[in-house]
């Protein structure tokens, strides 16, 4: 029996690795779409089962793992360079606030905005009071386990332990982008008496998108930083090479914010 049960956690162990080297002979653009999916329906399913409170938790969460995934890179065919990851997941944040606008009205989706503001500054506080615990010295543990501790407290150091500054620019950038997304999301809908939900989920998007890809790498890359960067590469690297991405996300949230009104 115990040679069985050895045997199942050592398959398990192996499942997630052996997951992700299938995933790895997929391109970036299908893991891209995958990842959308998997956020849509996680999006959908929180709204039918739990309403606007599944939302908050949906963003909360989305927004942490999008600063974790920015820190890999992956090449794309439409750009001649690297592009960071996290741009999905964090694009999907910007469609949660325009459904809970939609159905739940603006005040609620500012709700949602402030709660993922205070989750990602909480978890990088309580990250950094668990990384003040020095790692392991010799002779406590059994010198595997040592090394396996010390491993795994290199590995956490190097992704959250963020830069002051880009911390202070995503956070800046969150805030500020989101709150006029929905400020032009309900303009629109007002203007419009409630008809085209196609116009303004796409407009508002597409403009905040546009605004938070500018703040962002203005403030972590020019404002802030001691070699600023000429203007012309700030905008072509930082802005637009991730901004296109941002709009194939937008545009493939539209089906999801139609689909909001069925659950």
């Amino acid at each position: 029996m115990d040679l069985r049960i050895h045997a199942l956690l050592h398959t398990m162990d192996n499942f997630v690795h052996h997951l992700i080297l299938i995933l790895e002979t997929f391109s970036p653009e299908i893991l891209s779409l995958i990842t959308f999916l998997v956020c849509a329906v996680t999006i959908l399913g929180m709204l039918r089962y739990f309403g606007a409170t599944g939302l908050y938790v949906y963003n909360a969460i989305a927004i942490v793992v999008a600063n974790i995934q920015v820190l890999h890179a992956a090449k794309f065919i439409f750009s001649p360079e690297p592009v960071a990851l996290g741009t999905v997941v964090f694009a999907t944040t910007y469609l949660v606030s325009d459904i809970l606008t939609e159905h739940y009205g603006a005040e609620t989706a500012k709700h949602a905005l402030w709660l993922s503001f205070i989750s990602q500054i909480l978890v990088t506080f309580l990250m950094i009071l668990t990384l003040g615990h020095t790692p392991l010295s010799e002779g406590f543990n059994p010198p595997e386990a040592n090394v396996l501790a010390n491993s795994n407290y290199m590995a956490m150091l190097k992704l959250f332990t963020p830069t002051p500054r880009l911390l202070f620019a995503s956070l800046v950038a969150y805030i500020l982008s989101q709150l006029f997304d929905i400020w032009v999301f309900q303009k629109i809908r007002n203007f419009s008496q409630g008809k085209y939900i196609w116009l303004r989920q796409n407009a508002s998007t597409f403009l905040s998108g546009l605004l938070d890809s500018f703040i962002f790498s203005y403030i972590a890359w020019v404002l802030l930083s001691p070699n600023p960067l000429p203007f012309y590469t700030l905008m072509v690297s930082y802005v637009i090479g991730t901004y296109f991405l941002r709009l194939v996300v937008n545009l493939l949230g539209t089906p999801v914010m139609y689909a909001s009104y069925h659950v």
